[in-house]
């Protein structure tokens, strides 16, 4: 196996290209469709995509209609069949979901040039749709060599919905550890929580917790925006906390490798809900991998992330978050979660971790 192409929106931002840096490393020809344009909804930005080549892997843009949705995205089909006939690789993943426009284009593009074709999925929940949306979910699913799903969840739903697809469960993106580590403890709680401010990611149940705390030094970061922010400040406020919560608003994501160094703690508090799960808890990951200690709850992906290198509690639960967060006000009891955490990082889901463990997936089903 020598060449391959991955078609993704995942993949605009230069800072998500580590897995596929880590791939060109190991004599692979790498080429990355992406859209030509996106609008970026959080942090309000329309990012434009030239051609490049760098570090072994060729970015190619790729025009599309519904930038910004990919549940809605479109690639123009012209540029995408010429693309997959032009590199003719060994091997074509498409890292969008099985319902999407978009997965059902690249599959189908690889299968009229007789391609093997991998699709990934963070899809973990099952999600009610109308007969003719199965029916294509389905048929593209069939038309698999192999699945890459994000988390236990998702491969379980991919084998229930095609039982003859061949199923790996790896992280979508990795994460640079540095080569030594760089956290340094503080004064009072550093603790932070990070990405969208909707009700299903549990802020509230956080903001509860450290209410409970009220007696100890703590201070905490939030950075994320989203539609739930007016509620969650006017919480804050009312739980008399406002003093002590600073509000960044979103962040590039070449931004938030600063906050590292500002943290002790980073907390994910995601609900248990029956439409949703939390997908990927890819921020842990993040966090892990520069000794800062992590803690989520039992809910989606999160426990599968930290397994027993940070501490999990209950869902919705205030009382369990805020006695977490009390064992962790003293520093020699995050040491040793903290460098758990790099190493497990380092293990499972560093760049070249998540590299070796998507090239070890893809001979399997090609051999």
């Amino acid at each position: 196996m020598r060449r391959i192409l991955i078609v993704s929106h995942t993949y605009i931002p230069p800072s998500n290209r580590g897995k596929l840096r880590a791939l060109a490393a190991r004599g692979l020809e790498v080429t990355v469709g992406v859209p030509q344009r996106w609008r970026e909804t959080v942090l309000g930005l329309t990012l434009e995509v030239a051609w490049e080549r760098q570090n072994g892997v060729e970015v190619f843009p790729l025009p599309v209609r519904h930038h910004g949705d990919p549940a809605a995205l479109v690639f123009g089909g012209r540029a995408l069949h010429a693309l997959v006939r032009d590199k003719r690789p060994d091997l074509v993943q498409v890292e969008e979901e099985p319902t999407s426009p978009a997965a059902r284009q690249v599959v189908r593009a690889a299968r009229s040039l007789r391609l093997p074709a991998v699709l990934f999925t963070h899809q973990n929940v099952p999600v009610h749709l109308p007969w003719l949306a199965r029916w294509r979910r389905a048929r593209t699913l069939r038309r698999l060599r192999g699945a890459i799903a994000g988390s236990e969840g998702a491969a379980a739903l991919v084998r229930q919905l095609a039982p003859q697809v061949r199923v790996g469960v790896i992280p979508q993106l990795g994460v640079h550890v540095p080569t030594e580590p760089e956290h340094t403890h503080h004064e009072g709680l550093a603790i932070g929580c990070i990405g969208r401010l909707v009700p299903e990611r549990g802020l509230d149940t956080l903001l509860q917790a450290l209410a409970e705390n009220r007696a100890h030094r703590w201070h905490l970061t939030v950075v994320g925006d989203g539609p739930d922010r007016e509620r969650l400040e006017r919480l804050a406020s009312e739980l008399r906390l406002a003093a002590r919560v600073r509000w960044t608003g979103a962040l590039p994501p070449d931004e938030i490798p600063k906050l590292w160094p500002e943290l002790d703690v980073v907390v994910l508090p995601a609900r248990a809900v029956t439409s949703w799960a939390e997908p990927a808890a890819h921020v842990l990951a993040e966090a892990m991998a520069h000794e800062v200690t992590v803690v989520g709850t039992s809910a989606g992906a999160t426990p599968e992330i930290i397994g027993d290198a940070g501490l999990v509690v209950p869902a919705d639960d205030p009382l369990a978050l805020s006695a977490a967060l009390r064992r962790l006000a003293a520093p020699d009891q995050r040491r040793p979660l903290a460098s758990a955490a790099r190493a497990r990082a380092m293990r499972l889901f560093s760049d070249d971790a998540v590299a070796e463990r998507t090239l070890e997936f893809w001979r399997e089903i090609t051999s």
